[in-house]
């Protein structure tokens, strides 16, 4: 440091002490190393993380997730409940988030997934994105995937190499979070293209046999309408989520954005 000073003062540049630098941290505690360093009464020496790094975490999970700006909207708060369904809606999202928090259903190797599924405009994207907001906070990364826009992506590759390093950043995440899952005009009796499908499997069962939670919302019912479209991808769904599944009745009166505009 004496040399550092002496070349300096040669070439008229200020060098700042230790102590100038030392107050320059943002972070004081772990100075801006993101670690605690401690000795137990044993002698031993441990660290842990400091609150800064453990708060820088959680922030970049939160922008990982591509829900940025929606958790702080739509939350269980937000989430108005006047009927029946929407009240189901709730309770069932609530206790999927208790599940999760639970150890002994956390380590269970069948852990659950959740399906909320219906009418447009029933709240299906406001709970499940309240579902993941909850869940980011249990400190479990959370990725967002919306369908039309991302099997679009993924389509574009579906006969090359790319696709199935495309596919693992859905795969691999600790929680999914499909939003509208094979979205396309509705008809009571649906068909879907081969890519759908081949994309919905891939994703799906990877997630399945490495358990791996998964939300889903869709305009589709599980039982009468995805299961006869391929009973070999939506069985596994059914089989992991029946607990924690709502379906919406189609009909006008479920569209809770067009009754709240005619009032």
């Amino acid at each position: 440091m004496e040399e550092i000073q002496t070349i300096s003062k040669l070439f008229g540049l200020t060098i700042p002490s230790y102590r100038t630098i030392h107050t320059q941290y943002k972070c004081k505690e772990c100075q801006d190393s993101g670690w605690i360093h401690f000795t137990d009464e044993n002698g031993y020496r441990f660290c842990r993380k400091c609150k800064c790094r453990l708060a820088r975490e959680a922030e970049d999970r939160l922008i990982y997730s591509g829900l940025a700006e929606a958790v702080n909207k739509q939350s269980f708060d937000s989430f108005e409940v006047h009927t029946d369904i929407q009240r189901r809606i709730k309770h069932t999202a609530e206790l999927y988030v208790a599940a999760l928090a639970d150890p002994k259903i956390r380590d269970n190797p069948r852990r659950p997934w959740l399906y909320i599924g219906g009418n447009p405009g029933c709240g299906k994207t406001h709970i499940c994105t309240a579902v993941c907001g909850a869940i980011l906070k249990q400190n479990i990364a959370v990725r967002y995937m919306q369908w039309i826009d991302e099997s679009r992506r993924l389509k574009a590759n579906i006969n090359d190499n790319n696709f199935e390093d495309q596919v693992q950043e859905y795969i691999n995440v600790s929680l999914l979070y499909i939003d509208d899952l094979l979205k396309q005009k509705y008809t009571p009796n649906p068909t879907f293209s081969e890519s759908d499908i081949k994309i919905a499997f891939t994703i799906l069962n990877a997630r399945y046999l490495r358990n791996k939670p998964t939300i889903i919302s869709s305009e589709w019912d599980l039982i009468n309408q995805l299961l006869p479209v391929d009973e070999g991808v939506f069985s596994r769904v059914y089989e992991r989520c029946k607990e924690y599944t709502v379906y919406v009745e189609r009909d006008p009166g479920n569209n809770y954005r067009l009754i709240q505009k005619t009032n």
